[in-house]
């Protein structure tokens, strides 16, 4: 049983869902049609359930948000959402608010002519091209909805949400990996006195192994292969280069560094000197 506590607009109703004691979003079409404010009732099948399950973001997504935001976007986020859980599986419910509200705002942006640069855009284009083929649906749904045509920098922000959405990962803990891997691929750079090419296969190899190690870095996974021995005597500026780079990443991440990390990276660095 549902309470009404607040009607959005025909498609859309913030409720009080009174088994689970807990604020949802309900999306569907006509839902909203005719309901009144404390309101009980039951929904049906077609109807979408978006819940809050974070202290946090239930705090940011209370009434006062909602509030000021157009329910279009919700309804909006919502078939993004969908989208998403139909090509790529199973997505966390709870980016909802955070995607609807980023689109809301990078709508406003594009209308005033202002452009918030994402530096990252290239490097999230490799590392999530699923992520970010969806992202590009979501351009055009929102062209559809608003008529506004979102750069491709915010393409690239709409990528990180349905990331976050797959991995149970905050926004900022997704921005923040992709972060850590460009310095990475900088300190690589200037290192080895090459620029490697966004839309290579040797980019993208390295870009794809980086993650690997991020990824174990930062959830503590042991590398089962040791190559650091290997890697050591036969590499020797290669290996002293990868860990100064895993010595970065561990700091940045707040995570110890196995050494086979060192001797993995190392030899990938070896196949980029060429």
């Amino acid at each position: 049983m549902y309470r009404v506590i607040k009607v959005l607009n025909n498609n859309g109703v913030l409720v009080y869902d009174m088994k689970r004691e807990e604020e949802a979003i309900l999306l569907g079409s006509g839902i909203g049609f005719g309901k009144r404010v404390n309101e009980r009732f039951e929904r049906d099948e077609n109807t979408k359930r978006y819940t809050i399950v974070d202290r946090e973001e239930k705090k940011r997504t209370g009434r006062q948000v909602l509030n000021g935001m157009d329910p279009k976007f919700l309804e909006l986020a919502g078939k993004i959402v969908e989208l998403a859980k139909g090509e790529l599986g199973e997505l966390n419910p709870n980016i909802l608010i955070p995607l609807a509200d980023h689109i809301a705002v990078a709508v406003e942006r594009m209308q005033n002519g202002i452009l918030l640069k994402n530096p990252f855009h290239g490097d999230i284009r490799v590392l999530y091209p699923e992520e970010y083929r969806i992202a590009q649906k979501s351009r055009d749904m929102v062209q559809e909805c608003t008529g506004c045509f979102l750069c491709e920098d915010e393409v690239g922000y709409i990528t990180l949400h349905i990331r976050a959405g797959r991995t149970d990962e905050k926004l900022e803990e997704s921005f923040h990996m992709v972060a850590v891997m460009r310095m990475a691929v900088t300190m690589a750079e200037e290192e080895l006195g090459i620029k490697f090419d966004p839309h290579s296969f040797l980019f993208e190899r390295f870009m794809a192994h980086l993650r690997y190690l991020v990824v174990r870095i930062r959830d503590g996974e042991p590398i089962h292969l040791d190559m650091d021995e290997y890697a050591r005597t036969q590499f020797p500026e290669s290996y002293e280069l990868a860990g100064r780079i895993c010595s970065y990443m561990g700091k940045e991440l707040e995570k110890a560094v196995p050494k086979e990390a060192v001797g993995h990276l190392a030899i990938h660095m070896e196949r980029v000197r060429g």
